[in-house]
């Protein structure tokens, strides 16, 4: 009981530096948004999807209703599978997909703080350390300015996958190979970039403990580790296929251009956009840079001592750690070698991720335990309790001041447009809103995507981190919209409605909208106008 009051308390800790590191969001969650950022616009929409879409329909969850008519689109960019079903309960009380993405943002601070800090304090024994632990996984350089990407916030379950990982080598039980199988499911099902990141993670943590796992007990341990996962695929097939089919239908992967174009190096880890640090010094590696990484001078004091001292030095858990950072680092920057081709094309990982810089993510996740494992040390080195506490006050305030960022700045969000609910009522149509972006800002149709959610009605319009090129063929064909041809197009590609914005239009294209016979005019709010074509 006494362990669970903890536990508690340490959770109500790390949501109000959630709500702190976010400030002024938790005042106004409802009506204060990233939505200047498309990013966030799609994020906001892809959980609203994954929350309408997985109750009703699951098997075809990836078939989302951008890119009309394109197939499993919402494979396009990361589906956050995860974040979806957190959505969900917001969405279903009547609350809008913008206080949904603000409240599942806050969870993702909350469990990620939370996770490392049961992870350590369980692996430390020390209460302090797992606070500042958590802090530092939750609350650092890099999440602090990628807010519009919900992904990122969301790493809770690769404290699961660390855990399990020992407790595989250690204990050799079955329960620990599914439970590490059952953490490593979850946290693929937030992000496809934590999915690959976190296997590069598993690969070097595990072959840092390559003594254990391949010496006494080496079959039954390699034999659960295979389980583990062979568990895991089974789990995330449907969730893979879907990937694999955009593959196919598409040949959607990262050019071997585009890994090196974002690859790592070491200017990321002197980037932060913390206030106490960017003004001072980090401001020109955060121009340069790829990933804001800085792990904080505290982070990196505690580490030292930790790597000094030998009781901390020689545990295992420490040195697991330690190699899975410099793994993850290194593969960050592998681009950048002149050896990068042959790896490319040896391993399919380099495929999959765009940004390979971002898997420093993974590497400040393993500073934050191995900085719990100094300051348990360090305290352990205090003489009294008062010193004990004074240090622990101290590296708990450090590690979070050195990242703050707040107060940020929000846009103010009212409300979805009420007019796109006359759509919802159209049982088979088929939509297109004007202007209908090109394609080099193809991101502007982002808050297209944000109001499709009041009718989820299939789109010719859509921003992901791919764009078809059925996307471009269909804006070529507009270019003289409300003419014949580009009205012909739209009927040829199925459009049924079509939603004009007419302040982005031309006086003379939006006068020539009321002299078409067969466009009629269904509903208007302000500028937008629904228009069913006939």
């Amino acid at each position: 009981m006494r362990f669970l009051d903890r536990a508690l308390s340490a959770f109500a800790v790390f949501a109000l530096l959630a709500v702190v590191h976010t400030w002024p969001l938790a005042t106004n969650p409802a009506h204060l948004s990233r939505n200047d950022n498309a990013d966030t616009q799609l994020n906001t929409w892809a959980i609203a999807w994954v929350a309408h879409q997985l109750p009703r329909d699951p098997v075809h969850l990836f078939d989302a209703n951008i890119f009309y008519p394109e197939r499993h689109t919402l494979g396009y960019s990361e589906a956050m599978i995860v974040q979806g079903v957190l959505a969900a309960p917001v969405l279903a009380a009547g609350g809008s997909p913008v206080l949904a993405y603000n409240l599942v943002l806050l969870a993702g601070f909350t469990l990620t703080g939370w996770a490392f800090w049961l992870l350590v304090r369980r692996w430390t024994g020390s209460a302090a350390a797992a606070y500042v632990a958590g802090s530092l996984a939750a609350f650092n350089s890099h999440v602090l300015v990628r807010l519009p990407h919900l992904q990122t916030q969301h790493v809770e379950f690769i404290a699961i996958v660390l855990f399990a990982l020992d407790r595989v080598l250690t204990t050799a039980r079955v329960r620990a190979a599914l439970l590490l199988a059952g953490g490593f499911a979850l946290q693929a099902l937030t992000s496809v970039y934590v999915l690959v990141f976190t296997t590069w993670l598993v690969a070097f943590a595990a072959a840092a403990r390559a003594r254990e796992w391949l010496g006494r007990g080496r079959c039954r341990r390699g034999a659960l580790l295979g389980l583990a996962g062979a568990v895991a695929v089974v789990l995330l097939a449907p969730y893979l296929i879907a990937y694999l089919e955009v593959h196919r239908l598409q040949g959607f992967e990262r050019s071997i251009d585009e890994t090196r174009q974002f690859a790592g190096s070491w200017r990321d880890y002197l980037a932060t956009g913390g206030r106490f640090y960017y003004e001072w010094w980090s401001k020109p590696f955060v121009d340069e840079a790829r990933s804001d990484l800085f792990p904080g001078v505290t982070a990196i004091v505690l580490v030292a001592l930790g790597a000094v001292w030998p009781e901390t030095r020689r545990d295992a858990r420490f040195g697991m750690c330690a190699i899975a950072a410099v793994g993850c680092a290194a593969v960050g920057v592998a681009p950048n070698a002149p050896f990068y081709p042959t790896l490319y094309r040896a391993v399919p990982l380099f495929h999959a991720v765009r940004v390979g810089a971002h898997i420093g993510q993974i590497v400040l996740l393993m500073i934050a335990v191995m900085a719990g494992y100094g300051l348990a040390a360090l305290l352990g080195r205090c003489r009294t309790d008062r010193a004990r506490i004074a240090v622990a006050l101290a590296a708990f305030a450090c590690v979070n001041l050195e990242a703050l960022r707040a107060p940020l700045d929000y846009d103010p969000f009212s409300r979805i447009p009420a007019v796109y609910d006359r759509l919802a009522q159209e049982p088979q149509a088929v939509i297109v809103e004007i202007p209908m972006w090109e394609p080099r800002l193809f991101f502007g149709n982002a808050s297209y995507m944000v109001n499709s959610t009041r009718h989820w009605k299939p789109m010719l319009n859509g921003y992901s981190g791919f764009r078809p090129q059925s996307y471009d063929d269909t804006f070529a064909h507009l270019s003289g919209f409300p003419d014949f041809e580009s009205l012909a197009a739209l009927k040829g590609r199925g459009v049924t409605h079509i939603v004009v914005h007419r302040n982005y239009l031309d006086p003379a294209r939006a006068a020539a909208l009321d002299r078409i016979g067969s466009l009629h005019l269904m509903a208007q709010d302000g500028d937008i106008e629904i228009y069913s074509l006939r």
